[in-house]
This record gives structure tokens, sequence and C-alpha cells, in this order.
């Protein structure tokens, strides 16, 4: 089994002319149940936001949770590269705020108090590519790259029919290798 904790950054196209291209940041963590030295199931559930788009005061932020098989090339060598395929769904909720900061309302016992306007959707999300590990331990390896074609299929905020928005996903972070590799 191993565990992984890392950094995301996804590109995302949103396939409409009312939104631009954006970059999101965040992070996220995998489980991978090893069957044999070969193939392992993975389960991936990650969050990226960005703080406006298109310069805007909009506020974007994705979850997704998707799941599916991974093919690791395991040769004794420290470098271990990797594929997978998986599949699930993405949770998306833009908001932007409401009226300007100065207009904001005191409350006699509290901070400030500003209010948002709020959107979500639900979708298909699906990973599609692979990267490579690097041992530098027993239970340790380390991930310099991720690299995904990362599809999502959400309802277009101003037409509700879904759309397909073809991203990519770039990953870093650290694995905990439980159990022998």
């Amino acid at each position: 089994m191993e565990t992984f904790l890392g950094y995301y950054f996804v590109r995302f196209n949103p396939n409409s002319a009312f939104f631009p291209s954006f970059n999101a940041n965040g992070g996220g963590g995998q489980f991978v149940y090893n069957f044999n030295q070969w193939v392992g199931g993975v389960v991936d559930l990650g969050a990226v936001t960005a703080g406006s788009l298109g310069g805007s005061n909009i506020d974007s932020t994705v979850i997704n949770l998707v799941a599916g098989p991974r093919v690791t090339y395991r040769n004794g060598s420290r470098f271990q590269p990797f594929a997978h395929i998986l599949f699930g769904g993405a949770y998306s909720t833009a908001s932007v705020p409401v009226g300007v900061p100065q207009e904001r309302i005191i409350l006699p016992t509290g901070p400030a108090v500003t209010t948002r306007l709020v959107a979500s959707n639900t979708g298909f999300a699906m990973l599609l590519g692979g990267g490579v590990d690097i041992k530098v331990g027993d239970h340790i390896t380390v991930r310099p790259i991720g690299a995904d074609y990362y599809l999502t299929r959400l309802p277009n905020p101003l037409t509700g029919n879904n759309t397909n928005q073809n991203n990519f996903r770039y990953s870093a972070g650290i694995s905990f290798v439980l159990g022998t590799q």
C-alpha cells in the first residue's frame, strides 16, 4: 500500500466564450493498494482553487474524487514510472462578492461581514496520465513529476448543457510505502 500527499497545479480550459482559461493551485492525496508488483488500485482526492478568473472577483474551486487502475514499472531501480486511468466526479464552485469592500456591515460584537453569491455544479471527471516516483528510502518515494490529461464534464453555467473541459494537471509530492515494494 502507498499514500501520496502533494501539490496540484491545474490549467483549466472551460471551453466557453464567456470564461477564459485559468490556472488553479491546491493539493491532494492518493491511496494505492498494490495487488502485485505491477498493478494497483488508486483513489485520488484533490482540490484546487483560483482566487480570480480573468481579472474579475470570481473565486473558483474544483474538487475531484476519482479511482482506477495504475501500472507501475518496478525493475529494482530507484526510478519507478507509472501510468493510470482514473474515473469519478468533480465538484465545482464559483463565488463572487456582493457589493464592494467599503460597504461591509460591521456587527457590534464581531468582525466585518461580507456576502457572496455562490454557484456550484457536479459532473464527471477523468484523469489519464502518469509520472515517476523516486525511491529515497525503504518506505519513502518522492514524485518530482506527475502529468495528467484531466477531463471534466460539468454543466455550462449559462446554458446548463454539459460540456467537456480538456484540462492539464501537474502533481509533485511524497509517497509513504506501507509494507514492501
